[in-house]
């Protein structure tokens, strides 16, 4: 073995057992503390592995590096880079690395980390120099963006961002919400507020990489980031975990995650590379490039990012870009169910009783159809229908119902049901928030046009559309209203050709190809599949 490959293996060695070492802090820090501060900070501590695979993302080619963590933890995602730009045969000349950290405990383990950052910079000849700062992120970042005169915060110019930023809701008036409006930051959740303040500190040219919730990628909640993200940010790679559970399993966390990185360029790369593994300790990694324009289209008003992670997916989407209608065309809405339980306490009933009327919840779709009342659901059945409660309620009439959540652990995310007003007797009908429905003109739909929807719902196509860009178990009437649509013919076709009794997936998915991807001439009769 030659004195270079010697060199290279001791010095892989020593980055191991330096990140080792970090790791084990983290794990420490875990244990001292609370769990019930980890959730009021958002605190996910980023396991060694992931760091790495993060750090490796990062291009960082210019001689002095300045790197800022925003939250930063024990310091894994620093550290892990590092340690990359330390393996690399072209070494920086200088790392400076920004440590943000609001938690007292963990400040100690963060100057612990710095420590062992300069030791192996130093053993490499790169001058390291790094500092925490023991604030409030958002605080100091709104600070020195709007540039307050009793700040002293300075700041150097930053080309490298790598976080794991918290993940909570944020309440519409609090404190934070209140911060994020001042740093003009418009944002439903904590994470996307830190991402948000990161790109204005980032300098041109600058990369981010950054591990988050999927949530981000479409619904309407997180347009407003999504298009100042986009406008801002050239997405130059997307990771996908194909579980669910295995990125932060310490933690107990099963929200869908990625990681992204990104360039602070207005031009757009030819293509992203989409990655993906099942866990972060994979060894087996596909690997695609994919055209810009199909992860993010031009012509999408919701500006969503659509993440596929094989070809089979990419294809599926293809398909839904050649169906020819839209709600809007098909002259059909889809809104989410009038009835807010808990608003509307006094007025339910949990047994159907005189001057109520049927009150639908998710529990009631079953096997295909309504199954109303659900004695067994404790859930109401019935409402009681007065004049305060009317505008809450429509016409008993056709409609389509799409459940808005699904159990993590169901073979669908898309279920679909078809109301039929014969089944219930009573003028008006409630659908509870918890539902989708499809509709016309808050009437119902006609009842040939609603069962050729459900069907087409209910389809292996739209069910694998719906998974590829939405990385969550819930389905918004936004998702649902952006999606391409068969043209009504196809749909009433569909209806027509269905049967009545329960359809098997089978003769759906049948039926969807031969009506609206058969090349063959679409005027003679199409057979129902056995």
């Amino acid at each position: 073995m030659s004195s270079q490959a010697v060199r290279v293996n001791d010095l892989s060695s020593s980055i191991d057992a330096f990140l080792r070492l970090v790791d084990t802090s983290r794990l420490n820090a875990n244990q001292q503390l609370e769990e019930c501060q980890k959730a009021e900070l958002g605190q996910f501590f980023t396991p060694m592995s992931v760091a790495r695979l993060m750090a490796s993302m990062l291009v960082c080619s210019e001689p002095i590096v300045s790197l800022c963590d925003p939250c930063a933890g024990v310091g894994s995602l620093f550290a892990a880079c590092v340690a990359e730009l330390c393996l690399r045969p072209n070494l920086p000349r200088e790392i400076h690395v920004t440590a943000y950290e609001i938690d007292a405990v963990l400040v100690t383990h963060l100057h612990n980390t710095l420590e062992l950052c300069n030791e192996m910079c130093g053993s490499v000849g790169v001058t390291f120099t790094g500092e925490v700062r023991h604030t409030d992120f958002i605080e100091s970042a709104v600070a020195y963006i709007k540039n307050d005169p009793f700040t002293p915060m300075q700041l150097r110019p930053i080309n490298c961002i790598i976080l794991n930023p918290p993940y909570r809701k944020l309440q519409t008036g609090s404190a934070v919400w209140k911060l994020l409006q001042r740093g003009d930051i418009k944002t439903t959740n904590l994470y996307t507020g830190f991402l948000s303040l990161c790109m204005k500190l980032l300098k041109v040219n600058g990369e981010m990489v950054a591990i988050t919730p999927r949530s981000f990628c479409s619904g309407s909640y997180f347009k407003p980031f999504r298009e100042a993200f986009l406008d801002t940010m050239a997405l130059q790679r997307l990771h996908l975990f194909e579980s669910r559970d295995h990125a932060f399993r310490e933690d107990d966390v099963l929200q869908e995650t990625m990681i992204f990185s990104a360039v602070k360029s207005s031009a757009t790369p030819a293509t992203v590379l989409v990655t993906g593994t099942t866990g972060p300790n994979d060894t087996f990694v596909t690997t695609r490039n994919v055209p810009y324009n199909e992860v993010i289209a031009p012509s999408d008003p919701q500006s969503c990012i659509r993440i596929v992670s094989d070809e089979s997916g990419q294809q599926i989407a293809r398909r839904m870009a050649m169906l020819e209608a839209d709600l809007a065309s098909l002259d059909i809405s889809v809104s989410t169910g009038r009835v807010v339980d808990f608003r509307a306490e006094a007025f339910l009933r949990f047994l159907p009783e005189e001057g109520t009327v049927p009150l639908i919840y998710p529990t009631h779709l079953a096997s295909g159809s309504v199954v109303w009342p659900k004695l067994e659901a404790k859930k109401a059945c019935a409402l009681v229908d007065t004049n305060q409660t009317r505008a809450l309620l429509v016409p008993n009439e056709h409609y389509v119902l799409a459940r808005r959540f699904s159990a993590k652990e169901e073979k669908r995310r898309v279920v679909a049901v078809l109301y039929e007003p014969q089944a219930l007797p009573s003028a008006y009908v409630g659908f509870e928030n918890h539902l989708n429905y499809f509709h016309h003109n808050t009437h119902g739909l006609d009842p040939l046009l609603a069962k050729g929807l459900t069907a087409f719902l209910n389809s292996t196509l739209v069910d694998l559309y719906i998974r590829s860009f939405n990385g969550h178990t819930q389905v918004n009437a936004t998702d649902l209203r952006n999606m391409r649509y068969p043209r009504r013919e196809q749909l009433e076709q569909l209806g027509e050709l269905l049967p009545d009794e329960m359809m098997t997936q089978d003769v759906i998915d049948g039926l969807i190809e031969e009506i609206l991807f058969s090349t063959k001439d679409q005027s003679r009769q199409v057979r129902v599949p056995l």
